[in-house]
């Protein structure tokens, strides 16, 4: 008996973890979608003492599921128990629809653009579910999210669209949840007279080892019911109300460039410049590139080289397809050197060649202008020689 015990402890142990992480997992989603999950007031209509005592009829006419009022005896203990029942939901006549809207707009300003969605939310009684902006290099970009009454979802987006300079892309869906909760209210009613059922069974229990055994599987019915009132408030409140998620960016262009080499670059060698990015704007995108040695370039990464050596200012101006332009320049920003070049060396060879009979003609002017004393000199110098070798002679 204590081995039987034991087992269905560990069971219904399992069966309780299981449905606390199931009903974590619903709180989360809600969370994330900007829903409140609180007790909720569910009125299921119908229970009675043992099996839920429920009958669903289908009118084909209008493919509507009524579940039909039921009357139901039971007797516990000499008592005669009635139940009476009452509820029904016209899925023909009022479905629920969760509804999504996600978009992605190019404005003018993203701060006041947030600012103006948020009044939004609140005009078509909704809330704000999460907001952020950053910088996309030196412009601002954003996103949104906010809830609706889901009767003012689509009058919301056309109102988003005309906060936009460009919607760039905008998509819509719709999931039907009406079955789900359906059956949830079905499941919701059998595990009430289930729980009333184990309640019964409680009062009448007479060993501290019944006790305990009612009061673990009440323990697991009663999650059971709280995890699907919750998910059938989460089905409620989004099905009520949408969710938009709208992602922002600005219209004013910001750009920057960069070039594979900028220094130690030889003449005639090749340099690959590069578009690293465009913030904001509307595509199509159009360039314009100046190398600063006189040549331009419309294409967006192109290659150049330069014929001299030198320093040069590189500049792009980019305009977008509303005629928003930006440029940026760069000072100074390629350094070119002297390279090796046939016509070059012999251009230098030449002009070295020049130079050398510049030198030599100089001097021989130089010498012919001075050549009388060159003669006086030499005369001197030979007549003291001679003079010195005859005295020797002797």
């Amino acid at each position: 008996m204590k081995k039987l015990t034991l087992i269905i402890t560990l069971v219904l142990i399992l069966v309780i973890t299981t449905v606390a992480s199931c009903s974590s997992g619903t709180e989360e989603m809600a969370e994330e979608e900007g829903i409140i999950l609180s007790s909720p007031d569910v009125k299921p209509g119908v229970t009675s003492q043992g099996s839920a005592a429920m009958d669903m009829d289908w009118d084909n006419d209008e493919g509507t599921a009524i579940y039909k009022e039921s009357e139901e005896r039971q007797t516990s203990g000499g008592e005669s128990v009635v139940t009476a029942t009452d509820s029904s939901y016209g899925i023909g006549e009022d479905r629920m629809i969760v509804r999504t809207g996600d978009m992605a707009m190019v404005v003018e300003n993203v701060e006041s653009a947030i600012e103006r969605i948020k009044q939004l939310a609140g005009t078509h009684e909704g809330w704000v579910v999460a907001s952020s902006m950053w910088k996309n290099g030196e412009a601002l970009a954003g996103s949104i999210s906010i809830r609706v009454l889901a009767e003012h979802f689509d009058s919301a987006l056309k109102v988003l669209r005309g906060m936009a300079v460009e919607v760039k892309y905008e998509n819509t869906s719709s999931r039907d949840v009406t079955e789900e909760y359906v059956d949830l209210s079905a499941s919701l009613e059998n595990l009430e007279a289930t729980e009333q059922q184990l309640q019964l069974i409680m009062d009448k229990a007479e060993t501290v080892e019944d006790i305990l055994d009612v009061q673990r599987e009440l323990t697991r019915v009663r999650g059971e019911i709280e995890q699907t009132k919750a998910r059938m408030q989460y089905l409620e409140q989004t099905s009520s109300t949408s969710i938009i998620y709208v992602q922002l960016e600005e219209s004013g262009l910001d750009i920057n460039f960069s070039a594979d080499k900028r220094t130690g670059i030889r003449e005639g060698e090749s340099i690959r410049f590069t578009l690293q990015g465009v913030s904001g704007g509307i595509a199509p995108y159009s360039y314009l590139w100046d190398f600063g040695d006189g040549e331009t370039s419309t294409d967006e990464n192109p290659t150049h080289s330069y014929d001299s050596s030198g320093y040069y200012t590189v500049s792009l101006t980019v305009t977008d397809d509303r005629g928003n332009t930006d440029t940026q320049t760069r000072e100074g920003y390629i350094s070119v050197e002297p390279g090796w070049n046939a016509g070059s060396i012999a251009s230098k060879a030449w002009n070295g060649l020049v130079t050398f009979g510049h030198v030599m003609g100089n001097i021989l002017i130089w010498v012919g202008i001075f050549s009388p004393v060159w003669l006086i000199i030499g005369g001197l110098i030979f007549w003291r020689v001679r003079k010195r070798r005859k005295k020797e002679s002797r």
